[in-house]
């Protein structure tokens, strides 16, 4: 691995796509970063945050959640039949992404992504499947209630980033964008506020 030359060098922020994963820990005992990617299930996003905290631990150092980014693919609407129809159904980015990425990813023998059964078939990791396991669609209410939903499945972390999709439709798009940085993220940021509080006595910092 090359060393930068500046020191202390820039944040360095990598990939996660394996459950459990290795290089979670090979990255923290360096000091890097990891963002859990878009296309895992929530039952292996959470196991990246163990391996993130043993990687740290070895070094003599402390983990901290705003350290962890998580991934998702997040659209949000002003109704919900749109959410569904642009977010979920076929004929729309967020399904031909997912069935083009689930597809290459079966052929490559690495299906074990998509499942949280292991003696689930291949056969069974549909494209409607994976997106309605994957994408977070709905109205600004319904997106919030998702996102902390989705945070108790995983557990508590630092950035939740929007994962960037075709703009088939670029209007719903940018809508879908603003409503997430106007309307979704600063409820989600007071929920989780008020429930830090309630455990930490101190807010904690959530960024798109």
């Amino acid at each position: 691995i090359m060393k930068p030359y500046q020191k202390p060098h820039p944040l360095i922020v990598g990939t996660a796509v394996a459950p459990f994963s290795k290089g979670v820990t090979e990255m923290a005992r360096r000091g890097w970063q990891p963002i859990s990617a878009n296309f895992l299930m929530p039952e292996w996003v959470k196991t990246h945050w163990p391996k993130y905290v043993e990687g740290r631990e070895a070094v003599g150092a402390v983990a901290h959640p705003d350290e962890w980014r998580v991934a998702k693919s997040i659209f949000v609407a002003d109704d919900e039949k749109t959410a569904q129809r642009y977010g979920k159904e076929p004929g729309g980015p967020y399904y031909f992404y997912f069935s083009q990425l689930s597809k290459k990813l079966v052929n490559g023998g690495r299906g074990n992504l998509f499942k949280v059964d292991p003696n689930m078939p291949d056969s069974a990791i549909t494209p409607e499947y994976v997106t309605n396991r994957l994408v977070l669609a709905g109205t600004v209410n319904s997106v919030v209630d998702q996102i902390l939903h989705f945070r108790e499945e995983v557990g508590d972390f630092g950035n939740l980033l929007y994962a960037c999709h075709d703009w088939m439709d670029p209007t719903l798009a940018k809508r879908s964008m603003e409503l997430m940085a106007t309307e979704v993220m600063p409820r989600v940021n007071a929920a989780i506020g008020k429930d830090a509080a309630a455990h930490l006595n101190k807010p904690l910092e959530r960024v798109v």
